[in-house]
């Protein structure tokens, strides 16, 4: 034990257990990079309160519920992912992506636009309510049939423009039996899975 604790011992068997022991250090390296990836937002969303509000010119439409908000302050420039709050558009490979996410970049490309922050998902986008002018974009996006009312709303508003929107077939209710985005998601993990296992 006395050559852990002189000068000379302590190095060199520190040298043999970290070059030993490599894979020890995985998980140290792993953890801290996760962190270093998050660590902006933790900073960010300490500096936004509930119900406050963002104003800036829309720079992207990623898709029928997602955008990227360019808040400029005097300050500085600030890029803000936000998630509409309320409501879930088709993804990515599902039918009703491209026209949902066509129909959000005729509504508010390169406009600007207030988001009234309500909080943050796992992915660390801003879930908000978006106001182009007084019209509320989440509401319309259902209103207009190119998004359902999220699962878990409670918004009655929501529910019935989007009874509204399948009584009229409009947007993604003009297909027969359209498939919420979370149904799809749920099955395509599982399609995933089945082929992993088959490999």
């Amino acid at each position: 034990m006395s050559g852990l604790w002189n000068g000379e011992g302590l190095i060199p068997c520190f040298r043999a257990i970290s070059c030993s022991h490599n894979a020890c250090l995985l998980p140290f390296f792993t953890l801290y990079h996760y962190f270093m990836k998050w660590l902006p937002f933790f900073f960010l969303g300490s500096c936004i309160a509930f119900g406050e509000e963002i104003r800036g010119v829309v720079i992207n439409v990623i898709d029928g519920d997602t955008i990227v908000v360019l808040e400029k302050t005097p300050e500085e420039k600030i890029v803000h992912k936000v998630r509409l709050e309320g409501i879930d558009a088709p993804e990515r490979g599902q039918d009703g992506y491209d026209g949902a996410k066509h129909y959000l970049e005729k509504l508010i490309w390169g406009e600007t636009v207030t988001v009234r922050y309500i909080g943050r998902d796992r992915y660390g986008r801003i879930l908000g309510l978006v106001v182009y002018g007084t019209a509320s974009v989440d509401e319309e996006m259902v209103r207009e049939g190119w998004a359902w009312r999220y699962k878990h709303s409670t918004s009655r508003k929501l529910a019935s423009h989007e009874s509204e929107a399948r009584a009229g077939k409009k947007g993604l209710w003009s297909e027969p039996s359209p498939i919420p985005p979370w149904e799809w998601k749920a099955e395509k993990r599982k399609e995933d899975g089945t082929k992993k296992r088959d490999k």
